[in-house]
């Protein structure tokens, strides 16, 4: 079960009438069981009590951080206007660049764990396509708590693919083991930059919170790999089908032959990340801030571990809090000015994905 040949599970059946009969089963938890079956309704979702709930931590957040740190929002919104426009669109630039990479690692995970998608011709399979369901899938994110996108995308590659669902989980779920070992690597990295061997003690937090992270990712694919008798023992019998293509397509994702491709790919989506926040930085030279390149990668890689956590959607609230104090207590940033760059970093990693999610909701045949 735990194997990451190439030979079939043992169980799995070889009719397509058998595997829709499991993949039908509800074997995934509340809100996620509903997106696996019906997909995702934005109208639905953001009237939930739990998405109102979320949207108010986000605000009380930024609140208590702005009014902590005495910032004026009226200053805030002064140097926005001042940013350089052309270096703000750089940015944007940078930052849409990763969908591409993202959906290329994601074919290959695909085909590594055996999902059909070999026939580049295919439209539910193309690169646009495998683009269009992570746009998606952001979006999902960034309306609505706990990451209900990662089940979105799931479903709608299930459903434009009549592939199983279960399989293709397993490659998310592979896919986001990727991001955070990449993200903690590269935060170690540029933190040692940036303050060498006197880390402060306030950034322990984030390297304690992304090195347990890091444990508990390894412990289980550990234990998948390893403990796959014990796991199907505790599991109930009729979800052994929808686990076996899961833990099959998870496993097989990190066969050694592709990891160097993989790290690599992985890698440049971060540092791209790292290069949207240092062109917004950028934008606001005039304004008399700047930041070494290092430090600023620190703090974007910094902002998106803490989006591991899915107390509020994508982040919100967390990720403009953290970032304005980070820049402000750690690198001596004006808080007016650090208040500044979060919402124009903002503007394009959260609000774009919403603003353009949201049409292409709207005209996509894919949803």
């Amino acid at each position: 079960m735990s194997e990451t040949t190439e030979v079939p599970l043992p169980h799995e059946e070889k009719h397509h009438d058998k595997e829709e009969q499991h993949e039908h089963l509800p074997t995934t938890p509340g809100e996620e069981a509903e997106v696996e079956q019906e997909g995702f309704s934005p109208w639905q979702k953001l009237r939930s009590p739990r998405t109102f709930i979320s949207f108010g931590i986000a605000i009380a957040i930024i609140f208590f951080a702005f009014r902590g740190l005495n910032i004026d929002p009226r200053q805030i919104l002064f140097h926005m206007s001042r940013a350089n426009p052309l270096l703000m669109l750089v940015g944007f630039s940078v930052f849409y660049l990763t969908f591409p990479l993202r959906a290329f690692r994601w074919r290959l995970l695909l085909k590594n764990a055996g999902v059909p998608v070999a026939e580049g011709r295919q439209s539910w399979a193309s690169l646009p396509a495998l683009m269009e369901y992570i746009y998606l899938s952001w979006f999902a994110n960034c309306i609505v708590p706990a990451k209900l996108g990662d089940a979105y995308r799931g479903y709608l590659l299930k459903h434009n693919g009549k592939v199983s669902f279960s399989a293709t989980f397993g490659t998310i779920f592979a896919e986001r083991l990727l991001d955070m070992l990449a993200l903690f690597g590269l935060l170690v990295l540029s933190g040692w930059f940036t303050f060498g061997a006197q880390v402060p003690g306030e950034t322990q937090l984030v390297f304690g919170f992304g090195a347990l992270l890091v444990v508990v990712i390894l412990a289980g694919l550990a234990s998948m790999r390893w403990l796959g008798p014990i796991i199907y023992r505790i599991l109930p019998g009729r979800v052994h089908e929808y686990y076996g293509r899961f833990e099959h397509a998870a496993l097989r994702s990190f066969r050694l032959s592709i990891l160097p491709q993989l790290a690599l790919i992985t890698a440049g989506v971060w540092l791209l990340e790292g290069f949207r926040l240092f062109f917004v930085i950028q934008s606001l030279q005039t304004e008399g801030l700047s930041l070494a390149l290092h430090s600023i990668i620190f703090v974007a890689l910094a902002s998106s571990l803490l989006t591991a956590l899915p107390l509020t959607p994508a982040g919100l609230g967390v990720i403009e809090g953290t970032v304005t104090v980070v820049l402000v207590r750690f690198f001596m940033v004006d808080e007016h000015l650090a208040g500044a760059v979060t919402f124009l970093d903002r503007m394009i990693n959260f609000w774009s994905v919403v603003f353009f999610g949201f049409l292409l909701y709207l005209v996509s045949k894919r949803k």
